[in-house]
């Protein structure tokens, strides 16, 4: 089988998502025809080398949103098709009834099911639908041809059930020529801590505005600015985060919402200090937080709940500290450290860069990931 063109499928998933349009998809786009069927937004068009077909008519029907899948994939007749969750395989699954050679990849970057899944269920119901929802993922993974992994952790129950299947590890490192760097460097008198993404209790909002407010507590002669990248994705989370700006006191807070993937970076440049204090849940604990490698490209020092994941993936010491999310004293005390020792702040920016650039970027894993693609040719 030599191939000409290969398909993403998702359900949930941007057509522009950093991963699959920024990463995967150019890489791919250099070597093959490349389409990206996604059902959350309405966009028929083309770049470059890669032609994007999205439609959200059919959100809240799966009957429908597997036929728009299926329709498409004989519309573009691609040899491989790689897959961001379980729905979008059953649709690859179809077109492979008539297409006998087509190989489906499996790119494993979400719990499935997830907190989310579950979210607003009685506890009988939230127990039959996480066994219904495990279900239907193995299933559909049992028909695969390959994986792709995201993180370790989220590898494991699909190493040790598809053992005999080929897979790789692709993590979320970001391609460099995306990050607009400058070397960080502390104002005198002011500090500015940054916060990004899923605005909520559980990913740590509430910590990190009682770390501010600590901080101006302990040191009231400092400017404390807060920037905040993020969205909210229910009325109780903008509710509790609504109150939060409201209740701190003598603090300038900066609010953008989604950023565009290109620009992002350049919305860095005036934070010193990235925080993400989110709970130590199961889930929590065990995913790899894609944010930390983009806080390390852009040279920043950063503050994480110690999560077992990243742990393993990257020691954030190195460039900031490990911390537990709720010991804000503590925490607040390591901003505190970086106020008065600018040196430390210099050198923990440059260390964070040089990491970067030289273990954790795209371009070092970009020829693991075409080889790996290459593998199904036949």
């Amino acid at each position: 089988m030599e191939i000409s063109t290969v398909a993403f499928l998702t359900s949930s998933h941007s057509p522009f998502d950093d991963r699959i349009f920024y990463h995967q998809a150019k890489s791919l786009s250099k070597m093959f025809k490349v389409v990206i069927i996604s059902s959350t937004e309405n966009l028929i068009t083309t770049i470059g080398n890669i032609s994007i077909l999205s439609d959200n008519r059919y959100a809240l029907d799966k009957k429908k949103k597997i036929e728009f899948f299926n329709q498409s994939l004989s519309q573009f007749e691609p040899e491989i098709i790689i897959c961001s969750e379980p729905l979008p395989i059953l649709a690859a699954l179809k077109y492979k009834k008539n297409h006998k050679k087509v190989k489906i990849i499996y790119d494993v970057t979400e719990w499935y099911p997830s907190k989310k899944n579950l979210e607003g269920l009685q506890y009988h119901k939230k127990i039959l639908t996480f066994f219904k929802l495990l279900g239907f993922n193995i299933y559909t993974s049992s028909h695969c041809d390959g994986f792709i992994f995201g993180e370790y952790y989220k590898s494991l129950p699909f190493r040790f059930l598809f053992w005999f299947k080929k897979q790789s590890l692709i993590s979320y490192y970001p391609d460099l020529s995306y990050i607009n760097y400058q070397e960080s460097k502390l104002k005198p008198g002011e500090i500015c801590l940054g916060y990004t993404g899923t605005i909520s209790v559980e990913k740590g909002i509430g910590n990190f505005f009682t770390v501010a407010t600590t901080l101006k507590r302990k040191k009231p002669e400092i400017a404390v600015k807060l920037k905040i990248i993020g969205w909210c994705f229910n009325v109780t989370d903008k509710n509790s985060f609504d109150k939060l700006c409201q209740e701190a006191k003598n603090i300038d807070i900066e609010i953008l919402g989604k950023q565009d993937f290109e620009t992002f970076s350049d919305q860095l440049l005036d934070v010193d200090i990235l925080f993400d204090l989110r709970d130590l849940d199961f889930e929590n604990n065990h995913c790899l937080a894609i944010k930390v490698f983009y806080y390390a490209a852009c040279g920043k020092p950063v503050i994480y709940s110690g999560i077992k994941a990243i742990k393993r993936e990257i020691d954030v010491n190195k460039f900031g500290c490990f911390v537990n999310p709720t010991d804000t004293e503590l925490i607040s005390d390591y901003v505190i450290n970086y106020i008065e020792h600018p040196d430390l702040y210099r050198h923990h920016s440059q260390v964070a860069r040089k990491l970067a650039e030289e273990n954790y970027n795209w371009e070092i894993i970009e020829p693991q990931f075409i080889d790996f693609i290459s593998t199904f040719q036949s």
